[in-house]
């Protein structure tokens, strides 16, 4: 039995495009004598369309293409995923029809995507006979009882995520970026047939392609995993092309520190040099160093770039706060002088995208925004956030991906730290550079740990029994408590509380980011996780047992 297996770009909103591409791989497939055909989760129309599901009209319009991909059955079967409408009821399921008549399988609601405020579940799951095989239609990674499962996914990458199928299995996944709001994600494509405990098929990830797959074949072919970088960059080219159409300038502030070289850089892989547009806008306490650095990288990206400084602009600003409303400089808090400048960078690259007709790219990392790192209307602006949802540690190795896709040295080596078994060194620490001798208050690798992880698959109460109990030491992160000397309770105990702390009270500014590339299904994009709550009662308690152990 053959099958081709349609790893598709599914286009967010528009069903007219998609279908017009389902009905040619149809034709293909038909062409190439296969007997079935399997098209991803949502292909008609996406998947993550929000609100928009709760419009009827839309609802109705969308259901309405069912009947024109059943028409096309008479001599293949095909597989797809779309959603029923009927009388103000919505299911999302997978559709196999064959000579116009049809199977259906409706999907169970998962949080992440709300399903449950616009669709119904139903237990609807009927056998499917079909060439001498029994097929059971899923989503997901599900797994029936069945002579062969068909697995429709729009599944998202998801960074450090182990991708393997179970069982007989044909397996189609959604490609291309899509988004729920601030969450921009990627659906990695990579579909995949497993049979007799052999993966006999697998696409590649990030590419669109359909393959004809003899289910009798035995051959096993080899198995392999989404990669970060693939995923950023089609995610990056595809906000472009659906939000921008392939046409404006994309200006990145280029401060020559490691988050702005990271997305300079990035830009470029996506979209070629011509249509990046670099600044460098210095004050006095900027170094050479990474002034040099931003130039640096320019060159090697082969993008236009400028250089300038600001240093006048500031001293406007602390003239108006003098003479019109009457506030000295020496009397302000060394934190207002240091907004003020990142708000001044702001406004001079809204300025420049507004001469050249294009967008600012966001270059804040997930650490910096979960604690607030960052000044409102200053570097939190822009159109897309690239890094906000990866650690500085985790755009170290981005850092090294980066400059092998180049081939060359472009995000520039001495802002890497070098790891050793006692800590590491740096050539050049983690600066915002907004005052002298200014270096970032975050704790690397460790407070990056705790980023990723507390709320997520880590809790508060379990981290702080695992330092009670000394269980703590036994795990990975202990060398980075140790080299911050966090062994202490009490200094570990204030820092904890400072980032606690520091995270809640900065959730406003969370709810004010970019929409954000996302690697994670929970981010800080997300209205849920950006409204994060400080622990205090959780934080109190345990307190007392770590101090008094």
């Amino acid at each position: 039995m053959k099958v081709a297996v349609v790893t598709m770009h599914v286009k967010q909103g528009k069903c007219e495009e998609n279908v017009s591409y389902m009905k040619q791989m149809i034709q293909k497939a038909r062409e190439e004598q296969a007997d079935m055909i399997v098209f991803p989760q949502n292909a008609v129309s996406g998947y993550l369309l929000g609100d928009l599901w709760l419009d009827d009209d839309w609802c109705r319009y969308v259901d309405s293409f069912n009947e024109a991909l059943l028409a096309e059955s008479e001599d293949i079967a095909i597989v797809w995923g779309n959603i029923r409408y009927r009388n103000r009821r919505r299911f999302n399921a997978a559709f196999f029809a064959y000579r116009k008549q049809t199977h259906m399988r409706v999907k169970r609601n998962t949080p992440f995507t709300d399903d449950a405020r616009y669709f119904e579940e139903n237990p609807i799951n009927s056998a499917i006979e079909f060439k001498g095989h029994v097929f059971a239609l899923n989503f997901g990674r599900e797994v029936q009882l069945t002579d062969i499962n068909i697995n429709l996914d729009a599944a998202m990458y998801e960074l450090d995520q182990t991708y393997s199928l179970k069982g007989n299995v044909i397996y189609a996944n959604a490609l291309g970026m899509q988004n729920s709001g601030k969450d921009v994600v990627v659906m990695a494509g990579g579909s995949g047939v497993r049979m007799q405990k052999n993966t006999i098929y697998q696409a590649a990830w990030f590419h669109e392609e359909m393959q004809i797959v003899d289910l009798a074949e035995t051959r096993e072919v080899e198995s392999t995993q989404p990669q970060l970088l693939d995923a950023l960059l089609l995610g990056i080219r595809d906000f472009d092309a659906q939000i921008f159409n392939r046409a404006i300038p994309w200006i990145v502030g280029m401060s020559g520190g490691l988050d702005s070289s990271v997305t300079a850089a990035l830009l470029v892989a996506a979209l070629g040099p011509k249509r990046v547009y670099g600044y460098n806008i210095a004050t006095r306490h900027n170094s050479t160093t990474t002034i040099s650095n931003a130039a640096a990288e320019a060159k090697a990206l082969g993008i236009a770039y400028q250089e300038g400084n600001m240093e006048t602009l500031v001293q406007a600003s602390v003239e108006l706060f003098h003479k019109e409303y009457g506030y000295a400089v020496e009397a302000m808090p060394s934190l207002v002088m240091e907004n003020v400048q990142a708000r001044s960078r702001g406004y001079l690259l809204s300025g420049f995208a507004g001469i050249l007709g294009g967008v600012v790219v966001n270059n804040g990392n997930k650490v910096e925004t979960a604690l607030g790192y960052c000044t409102l209307y200053g570097d939190s602006i822009g159109a897309l956030s690239l890094i906000g949802d990866l650690t500085k540690v985790q755009l170290f190795d981005l850092s090294k991906a980066l400059n092998a896709h180049f081939g060359k040295e472009v995000v520039p080596l001495n802002l890497l730290p070098c790891v050793h078994e006692h800590g590491m060194d740096w050539t050049m620490p983690p600066s915002a550079e907004l005052k002298d001798a200014q270096f970032d208050p975050m704790k690397w690798f460790y407070h990056d740990y705790l980023i990723e992880h507390l709320g997520t698959d880590l809790s508060l109460r379990s981290f702080m029994e695992s330092y009670a109990d000394g269980s703590i030491w036994k795990q990975d992160i202990a060398r980075w408590m140790k080299y911050y000397h966090l062994d202490d309770p009490d200094t570990f105990l204030k820092d904890l509380e400072w980032l606690l702390t520091t995270r809640a009270k900065n959730a406003f500014k969370r709810l004010q980011l970019p929409p954000l590339l996302s690697v994670h299904k929970r981010t800080l994009a997300n209205t849920r996780e950006a409204q994060m709550r400080e622990d205090r009662y959780v934080f109190e308690e345990l307190k007392q047992r770590i101090l008094n152990d």
